[in-house]
């Protein structure tokens, strides 16, 4: 059912000559760190907010939460909620130009998409930032990022803080060290 919706919404979005990525849980697995998820998130032009919602009405998603960055969306019961993220147009050229395509569709590089979930982890009504942490360990570990690199250290700075360095430095230790046993 998810995938299905993934290629119907693309499609749409194709006619329409709507850019996006897709970010979050299916992002994630994209990269290779198969787990659970049930909605479908993607990351999308602040201008085209409007545009999006009429891609979305026909299978019949309505707002149920929204704010700056964000608009969420219901549908028929069976179906997974949807969950865009908007930013401006700088922003979602930079992800775009170093995203990755996976399948038919667009994801953000694995330290973008990393930077997206520090940003989430940091947020107020984030309801789950201990499965944002899953995902950052998790694509670490699979994709061998040392956080002492320039731009890898710089990006989780930048996103989260000081705290998330340390964070990630111990996930990087503690993933050196099991190499070392194994």
């Amino acid at each position: 059912m998810i995938l299905e919706l993934i290629e119907r919404l693309s499609r749409e979005a194709g006619k329409r000559e709507l850019d996006f990525l897709l970010i979050g849980g299916h992002a994630v697995i994209q990269h290779g760190y198969p787990r659970m998820t049930l909605d479908v998130d993607f990351l999308c032009r602040t201008q085209q907010r409007d545009q999006w919602r009429a891609v979305l009405e026909p299978y019949g998603y309505k707002v149920y939460s929204e704010a700056n960055a964000f608009s969420q969306f219901a549908g028929a019961p069976n179906w997974p909620k949807v969950d865009l993220m908007f930013v401006n147009d700088g922003t979602f050229e930079k992800l775009k130009k170093e995203s990755v395509k996976k399948e038919s569709l667009r994801v953000p590089s694995v330290q973008h998409l990393i930077a997206l979930k520090l940003h989430a982890t940091r947020s107020a009504t984030r309801s789950s930032p201990q499965k944002d942490w899953g995902d950052i360990e998790a694509l670490i570990r699979l994709h061998r990022l040392d956080p002492a690199t320039q731009d890898f250290h710089d990006l989780i700075l930048r996103y989260g803080g000081e705290e998330s360095l340390v964070r990630i430095r111990e996930i990087w230790q503690r993933f050196l060290m099991q190499e070392v046993h194994q």
